[in-house]
């Protein structure tokens, strides 16, 4: 599983409780830190290089540094801690998964801690003491995540690579109608519609913030036929590629 390595050193910066106000979005930004945001109240919304995130009450997640973050949806009021932090990325023993599950009862204490200490006179270290005690508590009480969010997990590391249900079944040992209703009981979609939005959300992303013809980017998204790509992106947002890229760039927002 990818997430920042415990066993390398972690450099705290800066945290603070956030509190979104009502119908407020998550800035778009480019990153410089890894950021992990712990939600213990309505849901947090935004997109990390292309693919969305939505985080509800329980739930975690670490930014990684130089990701683009993008507020392309309303949030509902989110209660959070943020942790701005530089770490060691990896994968193996000792990870601490990029997303998953905390005890908000168990961990809220901590979280205003950290507030507290990040807003008065104290020592780094004091602040440090805290932060490395939320990481080893996360990662001591981290739930295994379910099957349909490791088949996702995979999905979202293979964009560019061609997938089937076949190759899926034989990754993980299921057969292909065990893997759709799977995801239907998850994401309500079935793996090939999963499948096929991570793919279209990376598309988006990258007729944003490059010059790349709709044609090669459908190819970068592993769409091997560029007319199904368009089918798909104009089912998706009512436009083409290439009309989608020239209305974002009219609004001034790339």
């Amino acid at each position: 599983m990818h997430g920042i390595d415990l066993n390398k050193p972690i450099l705290y910066k800066h945290s603070s409780l956030r509190f979104f106000a009502e119908h407020e979005w998550h800035i778009d930004r480019l990153c410089e830190d890894d950021v992990l945001l712990l939600v213990f109240d309505g849901v947090l919304r935004f997109s990390e290089d292309g693919v969305m995130r939505e985080l509800g009450a329980g739930e975690y997640y670490i930014q990684r540094r130089g990701g683009l973050q993008k507020g392309e949806r309303e949030s509902d009021t989110p209660r959070y801690l943020y942790v701005h932090f530089h770490a060691e990325w990896g994968e193996g023993e000792g990870i601490l998964p990029f997303c998953g599950t905390f005890d908000v009862a168990q961990l809220e204490p901590m979280m205003k801690k950290m507030d507290r200490l990040a807003h008065g006179d104290y020592t780094y270290t004091e602040r440090n003491a805290v932060f490395t005690a939320l990481l080893s508590q996360l990662f001591g009480s981290e739930k295994p995540r379910s099957t349909a969010d490791e088949v996702a997990a995979f999905m979202e590391t293979h964009l560019q690579e061609p997938l089937s249900l076949e190759r899926l079944g034989a990754e993980f040992h299921f057969s292909k109608n065990h893997l759709i209703n799977l995801f239907k009981r998850a994401f309500g979609v079935t793996p090939t519609q999963y499948w096929n939005r991570l793919k279209l959300q990376k598309a988006k992303h990258l007729l944003e913030v490059t010059s790349d013809s709709a044609a090669t980017i459908a190819e970068m998204c592993g769409f091997g036929d560029y007319s199904h790509f368009y089918r798909l992106f104009l089912r998706e947002t009512g436009l083409s590629p290439i009309k989608w890229r020239e209305q974002l760039r009219e609004r001034g927002i790339s």
